[in-house]
């Protein structure tokens, strides 16, 4: 008897070994010959790419980067912008590329995807700082990582899906019994990407982060534990405290990997970040790093 290409197609969505791409071809062959016409269009987008500010971008691949601008002595920094609907307008981008490019920064030494705003918006916020200024979007590597692992989610639950409908198929043929089943399903792509709450579902990539809500978005965390990483030294604190907020960072990180994170204990960590920070003076890396604190709801 023949391999059942969606027993197949199971056993490779949950193979970290396998290519989301790889994965998405063979899933194209099962939804053309079963006439799974939404499947297929969806299929064909991930591997090919979304058009241009298409409004079929799917919500899974919403992004929320940190807004940056550049600054001649210190590179890249936060901006600070206290109007929440600049900061939903700016911050707030859909991704259309091919999931093969996705896969490929994954690949790469890879850990923030900066994207250069658009012209119109960064003469918008400029006119907003009265000031002539370079603007970009950074995305944590967490989120292009949550594309993918929601991409093999989706193809996993529809094979499930097939299999209790009785849609097995034998080689890469199904019978007229189960493309007659299959035209009577509604097989809607939208209703396999629901969000899981409380699972972590990870693939072999480098330095990546996941997001998991706990009450608290563990990847708007991990955006700010990198950038404190990355600006503390811009802000003026003495030694001390500085070796304090460094002990903070660890806590706070120690606690993100952990297999159940407390969110308390991340609420006092970054309420004392906060503080010694205040303390620190208002230059534009400070004040866009408690900014980003301010941002975080428990």
């Amino acid at each position: 008897m023949l391999e059942s290409i969606v027993s197949d197609l199971q056993r490779e969505a949950i193979s970290a070994s396998i290519n989301i791409s790889d994965l998405l071809r063979k899933a194209l062959i099962v939804a053309r010959k079963l006439k799974v016409k939404e499947f297929e269009d969806w299929i064909t987008l991930e591997l090919n790419g979304y058009p241009g500010n298409s409004t079929e971008i799917p919500q899974y691949r919403e992004f929320i980067g940190i807004l940056q601008h550049f600054n001649p002595y210190h590179g890249w920094c936060p901006v600070i912008v206290q109007d929440e609907k600049i900061v939903d307008i700016f911050t707030k981008r859909k991704i259309g590329q091919q999931i093969s490019e996705i896969e490929y920064l994954l690949n790469g030494d890879f850990r923030n995807l900066a994207i250069p705003l658009p012209q119109g918006q960064q003469n918008m916020l400029s006119d907003y700082f009265n000031e002539p200024m370079q603007f970009q979007l950074q995305i944590s590597e967490s989120q292009l990582v949550r594309v993918n692992d929601t991409v093999r989610n989706i193809i996993l639950e529809w094979s499930l899906k097939l299999e209790e409908d009785g849609i097995m198929g034998e080689g890469l043929s199904f019978s007229e019994k189960e493309k007659q089943e299959a035209n009577k399903q509604n097989y809607n792509v939208t209703n396999f990407y629901a969000p899981v709450s409380g699972v972590q579902f990870q693939q072999n990539t480098v330095n990546s982060t996941q997001t998991m809500t706990i009450g608290v978005d563990i990847g708007q965390i991990s955006d700010l534990i990198s950038q404190l990483k990355e600006n503390l030294n811009q802000v003026e604190l003495p030694e001390e405290q500085e070796r304090a907020v460094e002990s903070e960072v660890e806590t706070i990180s120690a606690e993100l990997v952990s297999a159940q994170p407390r969110p308390s204990v991340i609420q006092n960590s970054l309420q004392s970040i906060r503080t010694m920070l205040e303390g620190a003076g208002g230059n534009l890396v400070t004040s866009g790093l408690m900014f980003m604190i301010d941002k975080i709801q428990f």
